[in-house]
């Protein structure tokens, strides 16, 4: 065999020895903390990240509940803007139009809202009867 070969063979076998011996201290490192760690453990701590989901649905809850209603908001214009479109009660209101088109549907669903010949208005009250 070549001198150069020999030496490629030598130096790899050197390298292998060496990962052996990393192998084996990384293996005894790991048996010491595993032994280490059952000993000191005590009770299951919290999951840090369903503690942060659950101050997130809390804040999310508080949100909803400080929101205005948006239904009665909407009704609430049209009775003072009959014959408004979606997109202007959204302009009037500082709100998504999509959020209004949806909202607006529903209510005219409910029959809390009429169809006006251009656009919606809120749906008379009934008037006590005259005398």
């Amino acid at each position: 065999m070549p001198r150069t070969h020999q030496q490629q063979i030598e130096k790899l076998a050197a390298q292998v020895a060496d990962l052996h011996e990393r192998m084996a201290w990384l293996e005894s490192q790991v048996s010491e903390g595993a032994v280490a760690g059952s000993e000191a453990a005590g009770p299951r701590t919290r999951s840090v990240r369903r503690a942060t989901a659950r101050r997130a649905s809390r804040r999310r809850a508080q949100a909803r509940a400080l929101k205005p209603d948006t239904m009665t908001a909407i009704v609430e214009f049209l009775a003072k803007h009959p014959g408004s479109t979606a997109g202007e009660v959204a302009k009037g209101l500082d709100l998504n139009r999509s959020t209004v088109s949806g909202r607006v549907a529903q209510l005219l669903k409910l029959g809390q809202i009429l169809k006006a010949e251009r656009g919606y208005s809120a749906k008379p009250e009934s008037s006590p009867p005259a005398k």
